[in-house]
């Protein structure tokens, strides 16, 4: 007895002094870290950068296989045939790309040559406009010239004289300003560019070689974790998984109910480019509950080219399909599929964007049912546990 009580005691003794450890370790770390904490946040910006284009591949990966593995899933899938199962992750990754590609050709189609044309308008308005605004200004010259003070006119005299003076004179400072600013924006470009590149890439990587990538990513988490949290873990990321699948398909047939119903409206009350515009305002509703407003405004400025009166009742018969499409067919359709009641989906989308502007209301609904998931599998095994422990106390 005398001895267990010294194992305890010996165990307890070990505990308090890890935990002091500990404590004194993160005590230190972050006084390290207030201390250099421009040097801490310069070299998290540099990993960042050059973490930026992997994580964008992973996103890339994610958005891809929805496609592809519904692909596998119809491509011979009880076939033993050598040639089918070796080609069966190759074809079906180029059928996605394909896909992807012909949806965006059809939109690209169907909007740009509309958009083409209302811009052409546009233009002839704007000259038209300014010839009438010239010709005006010609027969108006001499009051105009007399309600410009002499004064005025001085200093405006000057300010060119001074312009034209550092110009001639080659201003090396203002020079280099504007050459600055050009290299700095074709150089975000260029770095644009290339991250997507490279996102491109592992994209691929990670799309042929899958199963590997997740065997890896279990092997990491049994080396680096206890076997319990690794599983909570592994739960976790399987509930995030299908939520986020799921939102994203509800999304993209909500973005599809919501663009044909407006070019069907469109087409009843007699708007021009119905057709572009509803396929404008699908493609901007990817966007939660806001975003086919963007569309809705591209498709004003386009029908304000033919009639300016047809554009003001496009806004009135937008602003009803979208109370239609916020109040109704959103929270169920995007609701239904990822296992949340309208008004979770609602909330979820209205508090990520306050918090976090566009990616928040992306990423809130699916972000709400992933966590809403894990708390009520959490609650009940907390009740089963009690349930059982009070048998056993029976």
């Amino acid at each position: 007895m005398e001895n267990r009580h010294r194992e305890e005691n010996g165990n307890f003794d070990m505990r308090a002094i890890r935990t002091v450890a500990v404590g004194v370790g993160l005590f230190f770390v972050a006084a390290l870290a207030l201390q250099y904490s421009d040097q801490l946040f310069a070299a998290l910006g540099l990993a960042w950068i050059a973490v930026m284009p992997l994580l964008l591949g992973c996103v890339f990966a994610f958005l891809v296989n929805l496609i592809m593995a519904r692909l596998e899933r119809v491509y011979f899938p009880r076939s033993t045939k050598k040639i089918v199962a070796s080609s069966r992750r190759i074809v079906c990754l180029v059928g996605s790309f394909l896909i992807i590609g012909a949806v965006i050709a059809v939109i690209v189609n169907l909007v740009l040559p509309e958009l083409k044309a209302s811009t052409g308008v546009i233009k002839t308005g704007v000259a038209k406009v300014a010839g009438d605004f010239y010709g005006w200004a010609s027969q108006n010259l001499d009051s105009i010239m007399g309600s410009i003070d002499s004064a005025s006119l001085e200093n405006l005299e000057r300010s060119f004289t001074d312009l034209m003076a550092s110009l001639s004179n080659g201003d090396s400072s203002s020079v280099m300003s504007m050459l600055e600013s050009v290299f700095s924006t074709a150089g975000s470009i260029l770095h644009n560019v290339f991250a997507v590149v490279v996102a491109l890439v592992f994209c691929l990587y990670i799309l042929l070689d899958k199963e590997r990538v997740v065997k890896g990513a279990n092997s990491a988490l049994d080396l680096f974790m206890p076997a319990p949290a690794a599983a909570s873990v592994r739960r976790a990321a399987h509930v995030a998984n299908q939520a986020f699948s799921r939102f994203i398909t509800g999304q993209c047939i909500e973005a599809v109910i919501l663009g044909t119903l407006c070019a069907i409206g469109m087409g009843i009350f007699g708007m021009p480019y119905a057709v572009a515009i509803g396929a404008c305002v699908g493609l901007t509703a990817l966007v939660p509950v806001f975003g086919a407003w963007l569309g809705g405004a591209i498709g004003f400025l386009m029908i304000l080219t033919v009639d300016p009166m047809q554009a003001v009742w496009f806004i009135v018969f937008l602003i009803v399909l979208q109370q239609l499409e916020t109040h109704l067919i959103y929270p169920n359709v995007v609701g239904a599929s990822v296992g949340l009641p309208g008004i979770w989906v609602f909330s979820a989308v209205l508090v990520g964007g306050a918090l976090f502007g566009v990616l928040g209301m992306f990423l809130g609904v699916p972000a709400v049912a992933t966590i809403r998931t894990l708390a009520i599998e959490h609650a009940t095994t907390v009740r089963e546990r009690r349930a059982e422990e009070k048998a056993g106390e029976a």
